[in-house]
């Protein structure tokens, strides 16, 4: 590997052990998982101070937000070397320099993480920046950044990811990211719904939407400046798009009946299901935008709604009540041969699939108690991964590492405002996204940052 790189956008995730307790019922083995015990990757920082006091105050920032970033994964404990003195007998650790492996395993060191700051002419900060894998002998990354005071956000995000992936061996990662949600203010019995937006690490929040309309449920296209939402639009619910780089908002194909739950194809731009009530029956209908013509897919007198395509297109997962309660079925993208696939108890709803289309996330009611878990397509291997008094609406990370979702913890005072989390479906560590604490938020989405 090439030691510095140029400056890029990357993302990234974690990765760690899964604790397990087993739990048999009604033809389905169902795991609930925890983050508990989780032994973490200890990480030796070294060089991220700097007697010139301007430059240590902007490695400072930069630090403080690299930590802060991976502390929300439970993954990593960095462990800080702290200013260096030149007249010390221990050995001064170049960045140019093979560390000394042993000397770090006896430490229970994991990664080495080698910084080296200065300003250019220009007076922009310079940052080469390396890690190291004490227990495979090797070089995790190397790269060089240039960044503008105003980009050190960025800079950190990017480091962060690179740590990240370093640590989990995953391809993608989050820190890059941002969140499109619901947000709620005003009294209880006057409630007014915007859609906003803010980035993973809860910065650069903006509202999307007026206080003149009743939004819910937005979602990302393919295009990720693009959001379709519900919008209460003439007395009914309908289908909208916004453009994030302008807000122009449209109505979505030529619908007189009440249409709700969205979701964009993930390969076509001009695909989109959704489900609508058309005399007096939901079924979901499969939509070209460009020609204006919607294909009903379900035909059914029971009520088929919050559907969800594979990464591939090719296979469309939905609820339905048409049996045994509210459950969960799978059926190919042209509504043919449709398969029941949940077989736990309770109520399951809003599936959505994974972007790796392994598994399937959902909503589930049992015995009064919302959850939240995931399931294979064919409903084997299901995992209860939080439960609440009220937990819905997940969905995936741009990764597929974490789901996020509403979550509300009672029914009375703080507890009654919902809030918003995240969740790694490996490890079972929940973090609550900071969104404004005097907003409620519901209906999460999750996206990368457009390069563009």
């Amino acid at each position: 590997m090439k030691l510095f790189k140029p400056f890029i956008n990357s993302i990234i995730i974690a990765t760690l052990l899964c604790f397990t307790q087993v739990k048999q019922g009604m033809g389905a083995i169902n795991f609930t998982i925890t983050d508990d015990g989780i032994e973490k990757s200890k990480i030796l920082i070294y060089g991220f101070s700097n007697q010139d006091e301007n430059l240590n105050g902007d490695i400072l920032e930069i630090k403080n937000r690299i930590i802060k970033n991976l502390n929300s994964t439970n993954l990593v404990q960095f462990i800080d070397h702290g200013p260096t003195d030149a007249n010390a007998q221990e050995q001064i650790i170049d960045i140019e320099s093979i560390p000394n492996f042993l000397k770090f395993q006896n430490q229970n060191i994991a990664g080495l993480l080698i910084g080296k700051f200065n300003y250019n002419d220009q007076g922009d900060l310079e940052l080469k920046i390396r890690m190291w894998d004490i227990n495979d002998k090797k070089q995790d990354f190397g790269k060089h950044y240039l960044a503008s005071r105003h980009n050190y956000r960025q800079l950190a995000n990017s480091i962060s990811n690179e740590i990240f992936k370093a640590v989990s061996r995953e391809a993608v990662g989050h820190f890059s990211s941002r969140i499109v949600y619901v947000g709620e203010t005003g009294p209880i019995n006057q409630r007014i719904k915007k859609i906003n937006m803010i980035d993973f690490d809860g910065e650069n929040y903006r509202n999307l939407t007026n206080d003149n309309e009743l939004v819910l449920t937005p979602n990302f296209t393919k295009n990720q400046n693009l959001i379709y939402y519900l919008r209460y639009y003439e007395n009914k619910p309908q289908i909208f798009s916004l453009d994030l780089r302008n807000k122009n908002t449209e109505k979505l194909g030529g619908f007189y009946a009440t249409t709700f739950a969205s979701s964009p194809h993930p390969l076509d731009d001009n695909l989109v299901i959704l489900s609508a009530i058309i005399d007096g029956n939901c079924d979901i209908y499969e939509m070209n935008i460009a020609e204006n013509f919607a294909k009903r897919l379900t035909k059914n007198p029971a009520i088929d709604t919050t559907a969800s395509y594979s990464p591939d297109g090719k296979l469309i997962v939905f609820s339905s009540d048409r049996q045994a309660g509210q459950q969960l079925y799978v059926m190919n993208s042209n509504g043919s041969y449709t398969s029941r696939i949940s077989q736990g108890q309770g109520s399951y709803s809003k599936p959505s699939w994974s972007p790796d289309g392994k598994l399937i996330a959902f909503t589930k009611i049992k015995s009064g108690q919302f959850m939240v878990g995931t399931m294979t397509p064919n409903g084997r291997a299901e995992k209860i991964l939080t439960t609440a008094y009220l937990v819905e609406g997940a969905r995936w990370s741009p990764n597929g590492r974490y789901l996020i979702y509403s979550k509300k913890k009672g029914p009375y005072g703080r507890d009654s405002i919902p809030r918003l989390y995240s969740v790694d479906i490996i490890t079972g560590h929940e973090y609550e996204i900071p969104t404004p604490k005097n907003e409620g938020a519901i209906d999460p989405d999750w996206s990368l940052i457009s390069a563009t």
